[in-house]
Order: C-alpha cells, then structure tokens, then sequence
C-alpha cells in the first residue's frame, strides 16, 4: 500500500471521532477516498495471508505425504507378516497393546460405471432405474401465470399454491 493510501487509512480513525457528517460532493468524494484506502489495507492484510496460508498448506502436504509412505511402509510389513502367519493359523491377528491387524471378508457385490450404466438404461427405455432430480422452471412458470391478488394463478385458471408476490427492494452498493 503506497504512502498515501496510509496517510488516508490513518487519518480515518481521526475524523470518526470528531463527528464528521457528509453534506457535500466534496465530503462524498473524501469519504470514497477513505473506503478505496480501507479497502486496499483490507486487500494487502489478505494477500500477506494468503500467501502464509500457501505456505503452511504446503507444508502440511509435504509433512502427511512423507508420514503416508511411512505408513504405507509399515502396513506392507505387517500384511506380509499377517499373511506367512495364516499359513500356520488361519485365524491368526496381530493383537498387541499398540494397535490391531486382523481381516475382514467384503461381500461380494457389483461395481457400477455411472456413465455406462445410465447410457445403457436410457438406450433399453429402461428410465424406472433412474433417478431424476425435481426442481422448478421459474421461468416458464412465471411466463405461464400471473398473480391476481395473493394467489398466483395459471392462464387456465388453476392456483398454484407456494407462490408469493415479493417487494421490490433497494440496495445500496459502493463502488471505489
């Protein structure tokens, strides 16, 4: 942030207290000034945080990557181990007062390509597997009818029951 920017940053905390009140273009345009200064701190506070959190965030990948081969490391020892003992012990596990290894059966079951499976669902007219997602089309509902008093009614006369009528609203922006 360049000098000026601060000069103006540091002189907004002194006018806060004296009362100020805007009352003029000129007023107006000094106080736009002070809000781009703020919002340049705001940017620069932001942007020394980011780049720390970069920093860490890739530090932390760094560190659980080298503890993931340790641990894939370890686990490979322990399986090989699990593994010649079951040839002695079919119901052997590792048991001690640091941890377990021990198996568990999956049961058998099907494996689905998403892709291929819908296209294919699709293609043999078989839609009742398919889930669709309802959602609805504003647009052309709003298109189709209109509000008459508190109900929002179709070209054909039928209610549609959920729809409101909501106000306009204002909304101050600042742009500096």
């Amino acid at each position: 942030m360049d000098a000026m920017l601060k000069e103006e940053l540091r002189t907004v905390t002194e006018r806060e207290n004296e009362g100020f009140k805007i009352d003029s273009l000129e007023k107006a345009d000094w106080a736009l000034k002070k809000l781009k200064a703020i919002q340049a701190h705001d940017d620069e506070i932001g942007q020394v945080a980011k780049n720390n959190i970069d920093q860490a965030i890739a530090w932390r990948d760094r560190e659980l990557d080298k503890n993931q081969a340790n641990r894939e490391y370890f686990e490979g020892l322990l399986t090989d181990y699990l593994r010649d003992q079951r040839l002695v012990d079919k119901k052997f596990k590792i048991d001690t007062p640091n941890g377990r290894v021990s198996t568990r059966k999956n049961p058998a079951g099907l494996a689905y390509d998403e892709k291929m499976v819908l296209n294919s669902l699709r293609n043999q007219g078989m839609s009742q597997y398919i889930k669709v997602k309802e959602s609805i089309d504003k647009v052309d509902l709003k298109k189709a009818g209109r509000m008459v008093g508190d109900k929002f009614v179709m070209e054909d006369g039928e209610i549609i029951a959920g729809i409101t009528e909501k106000p306009a609203t204002e909304k101050v922006t600042f742009k500096y």
